[in-house]
């Protein structure tokens, strides 16, 4: 073997054994990465903050990589009960299911305003329209069940005159609408602006007859127990995502224009009009008052037919968001 060859195989091992301790690193930094399941409910701007969070690294500044399940939001409650989770979206859900005694809390909100607006068929012109008619919504229980129940009380319609049908997420809501199946659906941003634009009539605004928890994270008490770090953790990383969707304009209004939000082909016109209104009722602190806290277990218990009411403290656990709200900067 001839000297040049020689030297072109040290090379070669010397390069090699450059990059590995690199790779190896990698792989045992990766390693001490906490992991944890997320069951998110939809593709819309409520769960944008936690993919945000993912995609720029404040899970795995907390020690933290997550695994994102997407679920119907009846489903969120059963994986967390059954241990399949750590994590759900689905607030109105949960909220719904703590009030009829399951072990579940909100422990982060990320809205008090709710975003869904009722969406009918272009024939439809009014809610009085409804009598007979029917509602899509996304499972018993949910936030889009108690919001159009809210908005037939508020316009004196009987609610055993209008048929509720439980279809699953809004994408197939929306997809229903379209094809005739139901007569109007709660729609939020941005299906609700695409929705419009195509002809069909918005008749009445959630935000207008209802305050509720929409979006946040909710959690087992039997998780919060175990793992009180994880809770600090995630909330801290939501908040940061949160943050940079406030102040970094040019950032969140690409990421809306990506991949994750169901925008269809329209991306370039939706992109800033979604922007503005999803800051407008983003929250800053993660948490609600309790006067609100109140009125939804109220209304849940009224819906289930339940005797007594939880206390607040069986419903929401907001201590680990009034702490990092206290200290994140």
């Amino acid at each position: 073997m001839n000297r040049t060859v020689i030297y072109g195989l040290l090379l070669a091992l010397l390069a090699e054994l450059t990059v590995m301790p690199e790779s190896l690193w990698s792989a045992e930094k990766s390693a001490k990465l906490a992991a944890f399941r997320i069951a998110y409910v939809s593709r819309s701007t409520l769960d944008m903050p936690f993919i945000i969070a993912r995609d720029r690294g404040f899970f795995r500044e907390e020690g933290l990589e997550p695994e994102f399940i997407f679920m119907k939001a009846i489903q969120t409650v059963q994986a967390m009960l059954a241990g399949g989770v750590d994590f759900g979206t689905a607030t109105g859900t949960a909220i719904s299911a703590a009030v009829n005694g399951a072990d579940v809390r909100v422990v982060f909100a990320l809205s008090d305003k709710p975003s869904f607006d009722l969406i009918s068929i272009p024939s439809i012109t009014s809610v009085a329209q409804l009598r007979g008619k029917k509602i899509g919504i996304s499972a018993p229980g949910s936030l889009t069940e108690i919001i159009a129940r809210q908005i037939l009380i508020a316009n004196k319609i009987p609610l055993d005159q209008v048929t509720m049908l439980p279809l699953g997420t809004s994408d197939i809501t929306w997809v229903a609408l379209k094809a005739g199946t139901i007569d109007a659906t709660m729609l939020q941003i941005p299906q609700n602006f695409i929705a419009v634009d195509e002809g069909y009539r918005k008749i009445a605004a959630g935000a207008d007859v209802y305050r509720a928890v929409q979006g946040g994270l909710t959690m087992t008490k039997a998780v919060i127990n175990e793992k009180p770090e994880l809770a600090t953790k995630v909330i801290r990383a939501t908040h940061k995502a949160l943050r940079l969707i406030r102040n970094d304009k040019k950032y969140a209004v690409e990421f809306i224009r990506g991949p994750f939000l169901d925008m269809g082909k329209d991306r370039d016109k939706y992109a800033e009009r979604v922007y503005e209104a999803a800051v407008g009722y983003l929250s800053t602190s993660g948490t609600v008052d309790e006067k609100l806290q109140r009125e939804m277990i109220v209304t849940a218990a009224q819906r289930l037919k339940v005797a007594q009411a939880p206390a607040p403290e069986r419903v929401f656990d907001f201590s680990f968001a009034q702490k990092v709200a206290e200290t994140i900067k």
